[in-house]
């Protein structure tokens, strides 16, 4: 008997070592709870997938899938245009947030699935949709903190909290210097000398356009935003794709 059950011990550690390296990776999916009515809808309720070359980002934590945008919950990147001080330096950690997202699904080997966040936790205006998306079991606000390429949205995720603390010690990306949080720098604070940069135009038509958007290229216009949510404030849409 006790051997047999030394058996189901031995048998069973493997196993929950699968399970435990599963939620290590697997995306938090914290909102299973309902909705609110007058929060915006994925076009596809039990959630959106794509291949990742077909996922279009527009800032460091908002993507368009299928025509349609959606804020990534549980993180907060800095601002296109913002810039970061390393070493006495400025660089564009907006823009590197931005590029390190688009790198993400651009290589992705498994579709992207996004399914419906909590809104109620998400910290973030409710224009769009708020989702958590995952690359096969990779958890990309996961990824995105994990590398230093985002901060956590407080409340959403104690395990996004912990990666945060874990990227901050070892001085990861935009832990690596100085910042101005996203949300201060929405609401206009910037470090000693850095160069504002508002990388979103509007294309006096109620819409707007990211500077990495493929079609920005065919804009011009006078009218310069900071962020995806100052156009939002201007009840600006994003541009929809051509039919």
């Amino acid at each position: 008997m006790k051997r047999v059950t030394r058996l189901i011990i031995l048998l069973a550690i493997p196993a929950l070592i699968a399970i435990g390296l599963h939620w290590h990776s697997a995306p938090v999916r914290a909102a299973d709870t309902a909705s609110q009515d007058n929060t915006p809808q994925l076009a596809d309720p039990a959630g959106l997938e794509a291949r990742g070359r077909d996922v279009q980002v527009i800032d460091g934590d908002t993507i368009m899938i299928a025509g349609q945008v959606l804020d990534i919950a549980g993180m907060d990147a800095p601002e296109l245009g913002q810039q970061c001080l390393h070493n006495g330096s400025f660089w564009d950690c907006g823009m590197s947030s931005a590029m390190q997202l688009r790198k993400y699904f651009a290589m992705a080997p498994f579709d992207v699935h996004c399914w419906p966040g909590d809104q109620e936790r998400a910290g973030k205006a409710d224009d769009f949709p708020i989702v958590e998306c995952g690359i096969g079991e990779r958890d990309v606000a996961a990824a995105m903190i994990s590398d230093g390429e985002a901060l956590p949205i407080e409340g959403y995720s104690h395990r996004y909290d912990r990666l945060s603390r874990d990227a901050d010690n070892a001085g990861i990306g935009i832990h690596g210097g100085d910042m101005i949080a996203p949300s201060d720098w929405r609401a206009g604070k910037r470090l000693e000398g850095e160069t504002g940069r508002c990388l979103f135009i509007a294309d006096g038509a109620g819409n707007y356009i990211s500077t990495l958007d493929p079609r920005f290229a065919d804009f011009a216009s006078d009218t310069k935003i900071c962020s995806d949510e100052e156009a939002r404030d201007m009840s600006l849409n994003y541009l929809p794709p051509s039919p």
